[in-house]
């Protein structure tokens, strides 16, 4: 099981903005009962199951992980026994090709934009992928500060990975897409994410002492630990943004 993978177990959201986030975002979101959505590196598909249970959209959902796309199906059985959701498993760069332009009424891609190309290219195809009028939200993560050269370093993050906030938001309205609503991880969102992660790595590591694999999982988050908490807590952001394509 990967290091990822076993960070977020006990987490529905693969991101530093969860349930706290999410509400307010459903509550602003107009979506037309019966319309189509889709999410690119959908995760778990939490979200896009709380829209489905909300708006009675439907949802197609693509995902490179089997894992999180099993995860993803027996979540969706339970809870929207009426169907409503696909899980596509495979590459979105190869999904994203098969579908015309316009076609749904929101597109997703929360801290996923690298499975589109990174974050530009993203935003090129969930607009491409949005009717006129419909809605883009995606994530992504973002420099507070210029990041010290020991931090990127130490975790291999490259200076242009991620940008500035401000220039998150000029990159929407340079695809014609006009913001509605942002949503930046607090520090506590981040230490709470952060420190659940940490704690499922110890967890699993403990329980499976023997696992060929656990102990470069432990030093692999014990690492990352130590970079947050001397420098990432201070550099890196996460933030959500709504927008609508005019």
């Amino acid at each position: 099981m990967s290091y990822t993978i076993l960070g977020h177990a006990t987490l529905d959201f693969m991101s530093p903005l969860g349930d706290a986030a999410v509400a307010p975002l459903l509550d602003i979101l107009d979506l037309p009962r019966g319309g189509n959505i889709a999410d690119f590196g959908a995760g778990k598909c939490e979200l896009a199951i709380r829209l489905v249970e909300r708006f009675g959209v439907h949802a197609e959902c693509v995902e490179l992980s089997p894992e999180l796309a099993t995860d993803a199906r027996a979540r969706a059985a339970k809870r929207l026994p009426k169907g409503g959701l696909t899980v596509h498993e495979g590459d979105a760069g190869h999904f994203k090709g098969t579908i015309p332009p316009g076609s749904f009424d929101l597109t997703i891609c929360i801290g996923s934009s690298h499975a589109l190309g990174g974050f530009a290219h993203a935003l090129t195809t969930l607009t491409r992928l949005t009717r006129p009028g419909g809605l883009v939200l995606i994530g992504e993560g973002y420099w507070k500060q210029p990041p010290p050269p020991d931090y990127l370093q130490a975790t291999g993050i490259s200076p242009d990975e991620f940008a500035p906030l401000a220039q998150l938001a000029d990159h929407l309205t340079a695809e014609g897409l006009a913001p509605r609503w942002l949503r930046t991880a607090s520090e506590q969102e981040w230490d709470d994410y952060e420190w659940s992660l940490a704690r499922n790595i110890e967890d699993f590591a403990r329980a499976n002492p023997d696992d060929p694999d656990a102990a470069a999982i432990l030093s692999r988050s014990r690492q990352w630990r130590r970079n947050y908490l001397q420098h990432g807590r201070d550099t890196l952001g996460f933030a959500m943004i709504l927008a609508r394509r005019d």
